[in-house]
């Protein structure tokens, strides 16, 4: 691994923490082993460096979808998309988190290049979604809101463990159930965004 790769792990790592505003350059120098200055020598600033952390598992995330997206049927094709989201995910738990953060934050800190990479993975949703109304396997429907379901439920599950556990203890009458991992939630979404979405006649 260089060192300018390890800059970007660490980065990541720093960011999924603390999000953009709480992530520190100094700490993130401290782990790489490197000074604050050395940073500078790879990225021109904390913009620079965050940009460059998304970017590079967004462009690794379209890679991996349009991998495993190899079916004919639509279904199917969305049922890859929707597993295939949650096992880079799974991969990269560190990616979830800053989502989480930049979610939260309304893309305060995502540049242009970002949000053209991000919108990427919208655009194979979106064909899949038009191949499917046109041969009358789908209901007509906003791809932006089917998005919206798949991404913050992957991204709610990998990032709040600890608080479905505070919550659930209280809750009267609550049958506790084996704890889904992501690969197993990604399935359950992915059947029941398929069956709603459906063309019923």
């Amino acid at each position: 691994m260089s060192k300018k790769e390890e800059l970007l792990q660490i980065a990541a790592n720093e960011f999924s923490k603390y999000g953009y505003e709480g992530a520190s350059l100094e700490r993130i120098a401290k782990r790489v082993g490197i000074t604050k200055a050395a940073i500078y020598y790879h990225f021109k600033d904390k913009d620079a460096l965050y940009e460059a952390v998304l970017l590079y598992r967004l462009e690794n995330l379209v890679a991996h979808i349009q991998q495993h997206i190899t079916a004919s049927n639509t279904e199917e094709q969305l049922r890859q998309y929707i597993e295939s989201f949650g096992a880079f995910l799974q991969e990269y738990p560190c990616f979830a988190a800053i989502l989480a953060h930049e979610f939260a934050d309304d893309g305060k800190h995502m540049s242009k290049r970002v949000a053209q990479s991000l919108s990427k993975t919208l655009t194979i949703l979106t064909s899949i979604f038009n191949d499917g109304i046109k041969k009358e396997v789908f209901e007509l429907e906003n791809p932006m809101v089917v998005q919206m379901m798949v991404v913050s439920t992957l991204i709610m599950h990998q990032t709040t463990t600890n608080l479905r556990k505070k919550v659930t203890k209280f809750v009267e009458g609550h049958k506790i159930l084996p704890e889904p991992d992501i690969h197993d939630l990604s399935k359950i979404v992915a059947r029941k965004i398929i069956k709603a979405l459906r063309k019923t006649s």
